[in-house]
């Protein structure tokens, strides 16, 4: 137990009640009444107080709970909230008389490494569990990115019949894009420690935000059931299963044991996040990058660099439609997931380091294994041919048309690294899913989460590759119209990252009273106003959406954007201009509000004699 605590002395309570009253005479930015304070409240011990819940304290004296606000010059952060009555709290206090922390039993054991489940809650990683290097960022994405996923876009460039020159622009436009926008969100997660979605808020408000939150949360929701139904079709195809409805006959009996064993492994990895889905992050990626390399070695001699250069070139509207496929694969698919997996990375890492790596994983890597599969797919002849097979629901035939034109190893080789992938796709999906949910307001444990996400989205899987003729059409159609509101919301958020010097503050992240307001009216409607202008300029023929591309239609060339899909482009880039040409004001004097009080914060740490 602790020590007794002395009572402050008479002329010491005096002094102390002074500077306090002196400190809170000046106006403060958040119009809350400044408290007086007498002498007899610093005569008595106040160690029973319990500043953690804030109970004994009003609305201000909470917001000067935070940590020290500094510049992104310096590259630290400013937002780790720490309960004071903490073990690692207690023991910086220094002796002051009156003073004593209340709890000094609390133990640190959730950020030791013998941890198993990663805890899930709203506040930012504790600065004991943030010793990730910005190297982690590499790692994170390679799993997705130095995959079979690139040679499969490459596949699929060759059978719409674009040419090798071609198809490299349009694969690297697309992976260097999905790599800024993902980076930068990773860049806000470093500085705050916080879910994507909920550094959002100071973007939109902290209310406000619900709306974009809760559309992204669901549609992320979808897209874990979307990857589930591209599993269950392709394993379909590879079983040869007639129908998903006989569960008695035998390939339909393997197809399902199989999808509920990659399933639960995903689910398990999701659950306990943290280290273990670093781990197997770095596993899949290292996997996939040793096949793409001894593919590479084995195929070297056959890719005839003058025949893939001669190639004939095809329309460019379908290198635009690739190029814009690539950004909403590896780009807008996972923005709204950049900062989940960065909120354990240092609060020194200096943020160009983290944008690098995250450029080379996610630009770099998968534009050299694209154009890789480009010249391979392009030298073999025996390989389907260009225009042939453009449909994506032939993609399983990849794999045969690898194994017949190589040898059999070369088509299981890719399987295998497939399913690896499709393994931590799920896994990630799954695990920013329930980040998603807790930034709306859902407190879901991921014990109990991350099974019933599990399950909707193999269920949803199931309806969706029995009920649906065109599955892959649908996916794909649908994965156009909610690309769009996806681009619109990335590209205020990323430029509001972009134009913020200072971290976030995170006490006002959760209050409608704080620095970001309740409702940020500009850049809620220009949201709207962006997506409506996206929808407006896309074509859909899915059940619906037949009224898209109504703004399309006003243009002259409408074969353009039926074919490229630029409408979700036009989106992104409408929404950029939104916080450059409105937020930046704002932004400043958020910045100032939140130095000013860190400075009369440190002014009353001196006064109490409490250390950093």
């Amino acid at each position: 137990e602790p020590a007794p605590v002395e009572p402050v002395q008479a002329e010491d309570a005096a002094a102390v009640a002074a500077k306090l009253n002196e400190l809170y005479s000046s106006p403060t930015p958040q119009e809350v009444p400044a408290p007086v304070f007498a002498e007899s409240e610093f005569e008595v011990t106040v160690s029973n107080t319990d500043l953690s819940s804030g109970s004994d304290l009003d609305d201000f004296d909470r917001l000067l709970a935070a940590e020290t606000v500094v510049g992104a010059e310096d590259e630290l952060t400013a937002i780790e909230e720490e309960s004071v009555n903490s073990t690692a709290r207690a023991a910086s206090f220094a002796p002051v008389p009156g003073f004593a922390p209340s709890d000094a039993s609390r133990s640190d054991s959730f950020y030791e490494d013998s941890e198993v489940v990663e805890e899930v809650a709203l506040e930012s990683a504790p600065k004991e569990a943030r010793r990730s290097r910005s190297s982690s960022q590499f790692w994170a994405w390679l799993g997705i990115t130095g995959s079979v996923l690139p040679i499969a876009l490459a596949w699929y460039a060759n059978s719409l019949g674009i040419s090798f020159s071609q198809g490299v622009v349009a694969i690297a436009l697309g992976t260097f894009s999905s790599a800024i926008v993902v980076a930068v969100g990773a860049l806000a997660g470093k500085r705050s420690g916080l879910p994507t979605l909920m550094l959002s808020r100071a973007a939109f408000g902290v209310h406000a935000n619900a709306v974009v939150a809760t559309i992204l949360a669901l549609l992320r929701v979808l897209w874990t059931v979307a990857i589930f139904a591209v599993l269950v079709s392709v394993g379909s195809e590879f079983f040869k299963v007639e129908s998903l409805t006989n569960v008695t006959e035998t390939n339909t009996i393997y197809l399902g044991v199989g999808a509920i064993a990659i399933a639960g492994i995903a689910v398990t990895l999701a659950i306990l996040g943290g280290r273990v889905l670093y781990r197997a992050q770095q596993v899949a990626g290292i996997l996939g990058v040793a096949v793409v390399i001894t593919m590479v070695i084995a195929t070297a001699g056959l890719i005839s660099v003058n025949d893939l250069l001669a190639q004939p070139t095809s329309s460019w509207l379908n290198v635009f439609g690739l190029a814009v496929l690539t950004f909403s694969v590896f780009g807008l698919a996972w923005t709204s997931t950049g900062a989940d997996f960065a909120r354990k990375l240092s609060a020194n890492t200096r943020g160009a380091s983290v944008i690098g790596w995250g450029i080379l994983s996610l630009g770099l890597i998968p534009a050299i294994i694209g154009g890789y599969g480009l010249a391979l797919m392009g030298s073999l002849p025996r390989l389907a041919k260009p225009g042939e097979s453009a449909d994506l629901a032939a993609l399983p035939t990849m794999f045969e048309d690898l194994s017949n034109a190589l040898s059999p190893w070369a088509g299981y080789t890719l399987l295998g690294s497939a399913l690896i992938t499709i393994i931590v796709v799920l896994a990630m999906s799954l695990y920013s899913s329930n980040l998603g949910l807790h930034s709306i307001g859902a407190r879901t444990h991921p014990g109990y989460a991350q099974p019933i996400l599990g399950l909707i989205g193999l269920t949803g899987a199931f309806f969706a590759v029995v009920y649906i003729e065109d599955l892959w059409g649908t996916i794909a159609g649908y994965a156009m119209i909610a690309a769009v509101p996806v681009a619109a919301w990335s590209g205020i958020f990323i430029t509001d990252v972009l134009i913020r010097r200072i971290a976030y503050h995170e006490i006002s992240l959760s209050r409608g009273y704080g620095f970001y307001k309740s409702v940020n009216l500009v850049n809620i409607i220009g949201w709207a106003i962006s997506t409506a202008i996206g929808l407006g300029l896309i074509y859909s023929e899915q059940p619906g959406f037949a009224w898209t591309g109504y703004l399309a239609d006003l243009m002259i060339n409408t074969e353009f954007w039926a074919a490229s899909s630029f409408g979700i482009i036009i989106a992104f880039s409408v929404a950029c201009l939104l916080p450059v040409l409105f937020g930046i004001p704002r932004i400043k004097r958020q910045e100032s509000e939140v130095l000013a009080i860190e400075s009369r914060r440190d002014d009353l740490k001196d006064v109490l004699g409490l250390a950093d």
